[in-house]
């Protein structure tokens, strides 16, 4: 089992030194040349050429968004931590029909659970999954779970807030 690290980080110095300079308007030239750079070095991290967003909004705001706009009744929520319970709250206020995959905190959720789930919920649209609970440092293989939804032809939400871009190759 791997773990992260359980937040607060520390930033870097001269990330520090960045936040105290005064901000520019969202509509200016030099926030598109960012933007343009930022959404490029993320197609990198992430290994795609396909579009990235940036969003302005917590992790609980893409969560809802996911779920307001990809689920029409039913989803899976993999549940090991806080974030997993957050994100099947999300699904329940918004009056979709959550079913749960609960394991021990600080354990992952393993394939062979995740499997038996699927197969005996074909209803479910979408599965929603952690990959690094941060309320317990646990970090579930996403690659393998991944593949599991991807046999049965659901959509996939991950919450990678705390592990994207980390340097592992997890996922």
């Amino acid at each position: 089992m791997e773990y992260f690290t359980v937040g607060p980080v520390a930033c870097y110095p001269e990330v520090l030194k960045e936040m105290g300079h005064q901000m520019f308007s969202h509509a200016s030239e030099r926030y598109r040349g960012l933007h343009k750079e930022t959404t490029e070095k993320l197609k990198q991290i992430l290994e795609t050429k396909q579009h990235v967003f940036l969003v302005p909004s917590s992790g609980t705001g893409l969560m809802e968004a996911s779920v307001r706009n990809c689920v029409e009744n039913k989803m899976l929520v993999c549940v090991n931590g806080t974030f997993g319970e957050r994100y099947a709250a999300v699904g329940e206020s918004n009056g979709k029909q959550v079913e749960r995959l609960e394991v021990p905190y600080g354990e992952p959720v393993t394939p062979d659970l995740l499997e038996k789930k699927l197969s005996s919920s074909p209803d479910v649209e979408a599965v929603a999954i952690v990959h690094n609970e941060t309320s317990t440092g646990v970090l579930n293989p996403l690659p393998e779970l991944a593949s599991i939804v991807k046999k049965h032809d659901k959509l996939l939400f991950v919450d990678a807030v705390s592990s994207m871009g980390g340097g592992r190759d997890q996922g």
